[in-house]
């Protein structure tokens, strides 16, 4: 267990991760019915959406130890590297789809943000249905979409 880096402590109020049964019955059901669905040769795709600012870049990056200078590099034939952008630039939304096979072709949907908060806000139902109406078009017949639990493609509609 040492080696784990596991220690043998006095327990505290939060020394246990323990999950609502409800969400552990949930999940075992969802389990159970991809289970149910891969046996019968059904081709289940996962989508999900997130956001991007146009410049993100990460913070660390490999660089050349011997170059010291900028004009050591530049009479050594290098460059001194990408230099990173002054600021965020704009917030993308995407979207995309995809299965064990990898990415549906035409599957993705990338837009501007006009708000610099959530996202959410600009993803809502009537641009999520109008992507997946069209991603639907190149789904096989029968094909088995899982999403999260996010507000837009669970609208109520009622007929009147």
């Amino acid at each position: 267990m040492r080696d784990m880096n596991f220690r043998y402590l006095k327990r505290n109020r939060n020394s246990m991760l323990v999950e609502k049964d409800e969400i552990v019955v949930w999940r075992r059901e969802y389990l159970e019915k991809i289970r149910e669905l891969r046996a019968s040769g059904k081709k289940i795709y996962y989508m999900d959406e997130t956001w991007v600012n146009e410049g993100h870049t990460v913070s660390k990056v490999w660089q050349d130890g011997n170059v010291k200078s900028k004009r050591q590099a530049f009479l050594d034939g290098f460059s001194t590297g990408l230099k990173a952008p002054s600021g965020k630039g704009r917030r993308l939304i995407i979207t995309h789809i995809g299965s064990d096979t990898g990415f549906l072709e035409n599957g993705l949907h990338v837009f501007e943000s006009r708000k610099t908060g959530d996202y959410h806000e600009d993803m809502n139902s009537d641009v999520f249905e109008k992507w997946f109406e069209y991603v639907l078009s190149y789904l096989e017949p029968g094909a088995v979409v899982v999403m999260d639990n996010a507000p837009y493609p669970s609208r109520r509609v009622e007929m009147l």
